[in-house]
């Protein structure tokens, strides 16, 4: 739900759980692991104060995702956004709010529109998600802004396909979503590439140039740099492991979530890398870990997926629940109530319910949440320091 995150109709603590308050028997370290010796069993890792230390394993499960990869597009890298975590989503919601205040006070009629343009890469679920929710973001703030009353925000969505939403069986639920986008006035261009990205502009590959100050980007993933230094083969930048989630040629070493690719046993396909398939995933690979210890053989993965939900903004939404399809008003429900059904314990949940139903009739909060910056210390401004005891 980091769209919704974006698009500030939920709040970033809806999105997010203390995995002290949901796993009570597990040892938590808050470190960054930086290497795996794999011949001796350790993990080697760096703690919050910079200091190192390293911890031995019987059994080691890589569940680190992946990381976006902005390097496709030439200049994309230092201009682009891209939505992996809720500092991410923090951020692009900030610079989008950033820019309405930087037009409200730009005299020139076309930087005003290069500043209120935001451009997305990408046609699948997190791109046709984060366009709505940055669309109707746009267009709910726009009224506290006087000063740009004759200019119109714009958000293009670019996918290289020819059908948004490509995952979807139903070709007529892409429809709905780019009929949809399309009447909440989202600019969508199908088979249009971005070729470069300069400091004003994006470059499409048929030579239009598009001026924006905004770069959202939904495509290109890689591995982490702790899973490229295994040393192990990956394939499609994820590590391969065998049916029962077993990393192939090690004893002690799995994986499973977005960094891991898993044949799944109920169709013979590779796992997606999405939540339902990790959370099932996790489930099933504790199992497997209780069946090692006990000498009992690890079960392969199988699992038939339940469906998929795409949110479009606009409280609109397009569904796939076995084979079954539903859009609108009903499918946008049925996911915030799914997702409230996955939350842990049932006061985190009432606490979520009662925050989304109290904020429906309510604009969006325009607070910018970037921490302020550091004020200087009396050395660094250059003023004189009292000494102890003095007065």
């Amino acid at each position: 739900m980091l769209p919704e995150v974006v698009g500030r109709t939920i709040s970033p603590l809806d999105v997010v759980v203390a995995g002290r308050t949901m796993t009570r028997r597990t040892k938590w370290l808050e470190a960054r692991v930086n290497r795996i010796d794999r011949e001796r069993s350790e993990a080697h890792y760096v703690r919050r104060d910079g200091t190192t230390a390293s911890m031995r394993y019987t059994h080691l499960v890589f569940a680190c995702g992946v990381e976006a990869d902005l390097a496709e597009i030439p200049g994309l890298a230092s201009r682009g956004h891209a939505l992996k975590t809720v500092g991410d989503a923090i951020d692009m919601g900030d610079h989008l709010i950033g820019l309405f205040e930087l037009a409200a006070s730009e005299e020139d009629s076309s930087m005003r529109q290069r500043l209120l343009t935001v451009v997305v890469v990408g046609g699948g679920f997190s791109g046709v998600e984060v366009a709505g929710h940055i669309a109707d973001l746009m267009r709910r703030i726009r009224k506290f802004y006087p000063e740009i009353k004759n200019e119109a925000p714009r958000v293009v969505l670019l996918h290289k396909g020819e059908r948004l939403l490509p995952e979807l069986t139903h070709a007529s639920l892409s429809a709905f979503a780019l009929k949809k986008l399309r009447k909440n006035r989202i600019d969508v261009r199908l088979k249009a590439a971005a070729e470069r990205v300069t400091s004003a502009a994006v470059h499409l590959a048929s030579g239009e140039r598009i001026e924006t100050e905004m770069i959202v980007c939904t495509v290109g993933t890689t591995a982490s740099g702790l899973i490229k230094g295994l040393g192990l083969p990956l394939e499609k930048g994820r590590l391969p492991t065998e049916p029962e989630m077993r990393v192939g040629g090690s004893s002690n070493l799995w994986a499973l979530g977005d960094c891991s690719l898993i044949p799944n046993g109920y169709n013979r396909h590779p796992c997606p890398a999405t939540a339902q398939f990790a959370i099932e995933q996790a489930r099933q690979l504790a199992e497997n870990l209780i069946h090692v210890a006990q000498g009992r053989p690890p079960r392969p993965f199988r699992f038939r997926p339940r469906g998929m939900f795409a949110s479009i903004g606009h409280r609109n939404a397009v569904a796939e629940i076995y084979g079954f399809k539903l859009s609108g008003f009903v499918a946008w429900f049925l996911w915030r109530g799914l997702y409230l059904a996955k939350l842990p314990t049932f006061s985190r949940k009432l606490a979520v319910a009662a925050g989304w139903a109290s904020a429906i009739p309510f604009p969006p909060n325009i607070v910018q949440l970037r921490p302020a910056p550091k004020q200087p210390s009396d050395a660094a401004a250059g003023r004189p320091k009292l000494a102890e005891g003095t007065s």
